[in-house]
């Protein structure tokens, strides 16, 4: 099986890709008012719409700035309502779990990719369609698109697609040959006396290791979005190929198994660090900040590209919070097609760097020339779309690289974790 690309796996009126697999809507909410071209619906002019977003701390004040954007943009649209927005903390990576009772919840909320299934299953995803399916589908590039589809359905209006990692490292230590490549990397460490951070014991990115040379695995889903089957061959050859790559990387003398590592820390010259730490790793190594997509590595003969997850971040409407009140439900969609639209991801990469899934800013020459969004594109040539990501996949390979790193599993031994990793991964559905 061969994992999927991010690029090239969105068809303008079929989208899919390997681990969504088509089955109901469940948490269906249809758009009423239908947009921008009514953007009032039935609404009595005048009326005073309440309406509470969610999002991460450090977004805050830019949040509120946005709050107040979206307000100036719905009078110049000529919406005779008055629109009262509260905004509330919850991280992107925690509103699945913070939120118990979601009819009191956010109306419009900020989530990872990787909480689709979750939130979906609780109901607390409403269904675009219409002029609001149209606007995800118009104005975002394949990855926003991507990480908003579930089940046959654009369930959000994504604005990243930017939650990755590559490889950071020192410029006045490394070259950009030295970097391309796993291989190149261990020797230009062992030959400074430093070492490689590359947190393979951490699911997020020793998990997407096993993807490098194929493997991968397949889910379905039922109508209210459980688990239907899922199916994986990490322990069939491609897993094979990639397991003896990450063991030949923790034997190499040079790993440190340690996340958010900005080179010229513990001794570490260069890193697998994560998107989020761009702006930290700019301050420390000023003009001897160098980036790269993950280096290739080879194995049996073979060349490739290390797995990694690329997933995004999007705007959710939570349709239990409105109930039946048809006018706050189409504000809240009204405010996640601003949040997700041009002048709201502007600012983001403006102010904090976040690259863009919507197309239009993602095509500006500021954000194309970026060394960190060329970078990004790069690597979305191979990496894998984090969606729905079975439960078992978090826990099973942080085993396999326990094993690794105390010997329990060698080359001799690799085959039988493997199939221990996999058979957990498939029982966790």
């Amino acid at each position: 099986m061969k994992k999927t690309k991010l690029f090239g796996v969105i068809a303008v009126l079929g989208i899919s890709f390997a681990g969504l697999v088509a089955c109901g809507d469940k948490g269906n909410t249809d758009n009423p008012g239908g947009g921008t071209e009514n953007p009032g619906g039935e609404t009595p002019a005048g009326k005073t719409i309440n309406l509470v977003m969610s999002g991460p701390g450090e977004r805050e004040d830019l949040d509120k700035r946005l709050i107040e954007g979206f307000k100036e943009w719905r009078k110049a649209e000529g919406d005779p309502n008055t629109y009262n927005v509260e905004w509330v903390l919850h991280g992107e990576d925690k509103v699945d779990s913070e939120i118990t009772d979601w009819a009191q919840g956010p109306d419009v909320y900020a989530y990872a990719s990787d909480k689709v299934q979750t939130l979906f299953s609780k109901g607390a995803l409403a269904k675009l369609s219409g002029t609001y399916e149209d606007f995800v589908l118009e104005n975002n590039n394949p990855v926003g698109i991507a990480s908003a589809t579930f089940n046959d359905g654009i369930y959000a209006f994504p604005f990243s697609g930017d939650n990755t990692y590559y490889i950071t490292y020192d410029k006045s230590v490394f070259t950009a040959e030295d970097v391309a490549s796993v291989e190149n990397i261990i020797a230009k460490c062992k030959e400074t006396g430093t070492q490689f951070a590359y947190p393979l014991g951490t699911a997020f990115y020793g998990g997407a290791a096993l993807f490098t040379f194929g493997a991968d695995y397949t889910i379905s889903f039922t109508e209210d979005g459980q688990v239907r089957s899922l199916e994986a061959d990490f322990n069939g050859e491609n897993g094979l190929q990639a397991a003896k790559g990450m063991l030949s990387i923790v034997n190499s003398g040079v790993w440190m198994d340690q996340a958010d590592v900005i080179p010229g820390q513990n001794n570490c010259s260069v890193s697998v660090l994560g998107t989020w730490k761009i702006a930290d790793a700019k301050a420390a190594l000023g003009e001897n900040y160098g980036i790269a997509p993950m280096p290739t590595i080879t194995v049996d003969g073979e060349t490739a590209n290390l797995g990694a997850f690329c997933g995004g971040k999007l705007y959710g409407v939570n349709p239990q919070r409105s109930g039946t009140d048809t006018d706050r439900l189409n504000g809240a969609y009204l405010l996640g097609q601003y949040l997700s639209g041009a002048e709201a991801s502007e600012l983001r990469f403006d102010e904090l760097g976040i690259g863009p899934s919507n197309s239009e800013v993602y095509n500006l020459d500021k954000v194309k020339n970026n060394e960190n969004m060329v970078v990004l594109s790069q690597q979305t040539e191979f990496a894998h779309a984090q969606t729905a990501v079975p439960g078992g996949f978090w826990t099973s390979p942080e085993v396999l690289v326990d094993g690794m790193q105390d010997g329990t599993v060698t080359e001799a031994t690799l085959q039988e974790a493997l199939d221990v990793l996999n058979d957990s991964i498939e029982s966790s559905r």
